[in-house]
């Protein structure tokens, strides 16, 4: 007869004390069974406490389990903090974007390579690392994780921390661009070639600085100040501030809210809410609403037109060749029309008026005799409120015709101040006179005499 064998219980623990499986035998030949209180005391032994998987024993000893390799407890691992980044809002790339219109066709001026962002505008988000979550053992024993890394930020010119350190911004309005690891915003855009089909038009928020030429058919346009160190060719440019111009503006179209220089106009259609100046103006269609001065040694306006809100300089006016030069000073025409729309909504607004002195002065009659009825009631307080705003918007026409009578008696104090001569085919217009020049003078100022006609003084 066989010798009878015991059943054995066995714990098999990894050995990180993550996980640990039981196994039990079965007795053989009338040997002793385990009992589950004996594999409970095996399990505690071996310092088992954390995660037991009570299910285990019920698989074993119920389900008949035996023999087989039974997970009996799990660890929890620990999780790792994730690492901070930056949630970029924009591309980092910088190449040229060509577009298309509706109808397919491509402008490849226009490449788009200017990337305008406004002070305080977001650039990226500050995402904070996390500090991830500890686990714990078979045995109970905690398990330290690995924090994550806060994100490297890099903050190039132009670029800043927000107060709260979540967002990286825009310390100034300019251009964003990539800038080997960082962004950074330059607020002038320094162009250091010409403008051309590498470079594309541009349209930009802050000051643009060109080393070179505008070609022709480009856009330039900015908020801020444009410097131009060669020409401006067949091309537009627009700037919110001023333009200075190094060398020439030709055929071109050139707006400013401040000043324009240049060493030579040519060709050009040129508009300044500042002063104009330049060595020459040659055919030019030209407004300022300041100063037009030509100086320098051959300094000249000759032929075009000229309109101009003060007075104009230059050595040289017109040329011997008789060439039409036509030179408008004062705005008075301009001012005359609107005084004349002014005085007519003046009329109006005065016979509304009369009619709600009228309407107002009835219903208060009748209101003093007797109760008014509700409707009429509401009908006087909208003619009060009516007459009320129509004696304000009277006072404020009146106001501003007053104005323009005054800027128009002061434009009599214009004058052309001519240091060389100036030439037959000249004409000189002063508010609503004109004087065409009939033989060269020298040395001269044009301007109104106390008859308001224009005389030149030599």
């Amino acid at each position: 007869m066989a010798e009878p064998i015991n059943g054995t219980v066995t714990v098999n623990i990894d050995e990180k004390y993550m996980t640990a499986h039981i196994v039990v035998t079965e007795p053989l030949h009338g040997g002793k069974p385990v009992t589950e209180e004996e594999a409970r005391r095996t399990v505690a032994e071996n310092g088992i406490r954390y995660n037991v998987i009570e299910s285990a024993f019920d698989d074993i000893f119920k389900g008949g389990g035996y023999g087989h390799s039974v997970l009996l407890a799990k660890g929890d691992a620990p999780v790792d903090g994730e690492n901070g980044y930056l949630k970029y809002y924009f591309e980092q790339a910088s190449a040229a974007v060509i577009k298309e219109d509706e109808f397919g066709n491509v402008d490849y001026r226009d490449l788009g390579t200017i990337k305008n962002i406004k002070q305080g505008e977001v650039i990226a988000d500050i995402v904070p690392e996390t500090p991830g979550k500890p686990g714990k053992d078979i045995r109970g024993v905690v398990q330290n994780q690995f924090p994550g890394k806060p994100a490297k930020v890099y903050s190039g010119n132009g670029v800043a921390v927000s107060e709260d350190g979540t967002k990286l911004i825009a310390a100034v309005s300019g251009n964003l661009r990539w800038n080997k690891d960082r962004f950074v915003v330059d607020d002038v855009l320094t162009i250091s070639d010409d403008v051309d089909l590498s470079v594309g038009n541009i349209d930009f928020i802050g000051d643009i600085v060109i080393k070179g030429n505008i070609n022709e058919g480009f856009v330039v346009k900015a908020v801020g100040d444009i410097n131009v160190f060669g020409n401006i060719t067949g091309a537009s440019v627009t700037s919110e501030s001023s333009i200075s111009v190094r060398l020439g503006i030709i055929n071109s179209e050139v707006k400013a809210a401040g000043d324009i220089t240049a060493s030579f106009c040519e060709n050009s259609t040129i508009e300044s809410n500042g002063n104009c100046t330049a060595q020459s103006f040659v055919s030019c269609t030209l407004f300022s609403n300041g100063n037009l001065t030509a100086k320098g040694g051959k300094s000249a306006i000759v032929g075009g037109k000229y309109t101009c809100l003060s007075d104009v300089e230059a050595n040289y006016i017109g040329s011997d060749t008789y060439i039409r030069t036509i030179i408008t000073l004062g705005n008075v025409a301009v001012l005359a029309e609107e005084k004349i729309e002014h005085e007519k909504k003046l009329k109006e607004y005065n016979q509304q008026l009369e009619q709600l002195n009228l309407v107002c002065e009835t219903l208060q009659k009748q209101k003093k005799a007797g109760q008014l009825p509700q409707q009429r009631e509401e009908m006087l307080a909208t003619s009060i409120r009516a007459k009320f705003g129509h004696m304000k918007a009277i006072n404020a026409i009146k106001a501003r015709i007053a104005d323009i009578e005054k800027e128009i008696n002061g434009n009599n104090d214009l004058k052309v101040k001519v240091n060389r001569a100036i030439f037959p085919g000249v004409t000189i217009r002063i508010n609503n006179s004109r004087l065409t020049v009939s033989d060269k003078k020298t040395t001269c100022k044009i301007g109104m005499n106390d008859n308001r006609e224009i005389v030149i003084t030599c």
